[in-house]
Order: structure tokens, then C-alpha cells, then sequence
């Protein structure tokens, strides 16, 4: 694949963010971007619940789920709207706990669209995830954000060692995991 194919299929966003919840996948690195990023489509009534996923953090020891809620109430967002998932320690885990979750505190049958809150490069990895284990009749929206840490875009990523590192490593991960059954192309 060449570098522009390899944009094209990882570099997903939506112009139009819309949905029933903003589901924040955790990270170790991005914390505030990931909260600024749920709390503006909230505070544009564009995601009425939020849910923060994310255990224990190998790094920091924090609890990713509970401390991007804290820092999203800080920002304005009413504890009433926030869901947290504490438990996971990767994508596949942040997508299946956090659909319980969902499931026992709103019911998936009455979410129609779920914008997930993602790293502008993980972003394909995330929505085929969800693919896989969301009901058919949920639609998938990227809300992409770019990591202080990781200072690429879709336009750039190909020119830093750190951009062409993360990028192929998702495209690496993407056939991983798709050969292994845990997500579905989309």
C-alpha cells in the first residue's frame, strides 16, 4: 500500500458529529485532547451522554475512565451525563465493557449513533472495533483529535519517524486483528 492509500484507509473523520453518545476511547497521553474533544460535542449538543473507557493505566497507575470523567466535569459536563467504563486495558476491552455500560444504563436499542472520540490514527482501528460488536443498526462517527504526543496529520504523518511508526504499527495491528476476528471492515 502506498503512503497515500495508507492515509486514505486510516485517516477517518466526520464533518458531521451528530449521534446519541461520544464514546472516549482511553490513553495514557492525550488525556486532555480526548476530554476537550467529548466536552465540545456535548457543549454543541452534539453528544448528549459521554462515556469515558479506560482501566488502569500501565503508565501512570490512574484510572483512565474515572480521571477523564473528573476532568470533563471540571469542564461543565453534569455527572448525570457521563457513563464510565473502569476496567478495560485496550480497544477491544474499552468496546466490549463499555457496551455493557451502555447497555445497562441507557439500553443499545435506543442508540442509533455513537460518535467515537479518537486519535486522529486510530480512528479506522476504533470504528472497525465497534463494527464488530455494536448492533447493526448503530451508525459509526469519528470525532478525531491530534495528541500533543503525536504531532501528525493526515497530511504529514508520513514524514516523521514517529508518524510512519504509529501509522504502519495500526495498519499492522488492523491486519492482526481483523485475521484474529475482532473487528470487521468497514
Amino acid at each position: 500500500m502506498t503512503d497515500e492509500g495508507i492515509t486514505k484507509y486510516i485517516f477517518l473523520e466526520d464533518t458531521d458529529l451528530k449521534g446519541d453518545i461520544a464514546f472516549v476511547f482511553g490513553t495514557w497521553n492525550a488525556r486532555k485532547e480526548c476530554v476537550e474533544k467529548a466536552v465540545e460535542l456535548y457543549k454543541k449538543n452534539l453528544a448528549p451522554k459521554i462515556i469515558f473507557s479506560g482501566g488502569v493505566n500501565i503508565h501512570s497507575g490512574i484510572i483512565e475512565g474515572e480521571a477523564l470523567t473528573e476532568e470533563a466535569i471540571k469542564l461543565g459536563v453534569p455527572r448525570k451525563n457521563i457513563l464510565i467504563e473502569n476496567k478495560s486495558s485496550n480497544t477491544l476491552e474499552n468496546v466490549l465493557f463499555s457496551l455493557k455500560v451502555i447497555d445497562k444504563k441507557i439500553g443499545l436499542q435506543n442508540i442509533h449513533i455513537i460518535t467515537a472520540v479518537v486519535k486522529n490514527y486510530h480512528a479506522r482501528r476504533a470504528l472497525m472495533t465497534l463494527r464488530k460488536h455494536v448492533p447493526a443498526h448503530i451508525k459509526l462517527k469519528a470525532a478525531a483529535y491530534i495528541s500533543e504526543h503525536y504531532l501528525f496529520t493526515k497530511n504529514n504523518w508520513a514524514e516523521s519517524k514517529l508518524g510512519r511508526e504509529k501509522v504502519l504499527e495500526e495498519v499492522d495491528n488492523i491486519k492482526k486483528y481483523l485475521a484474529k476476528g475482532d473487528l470487521a471492515e468497514i
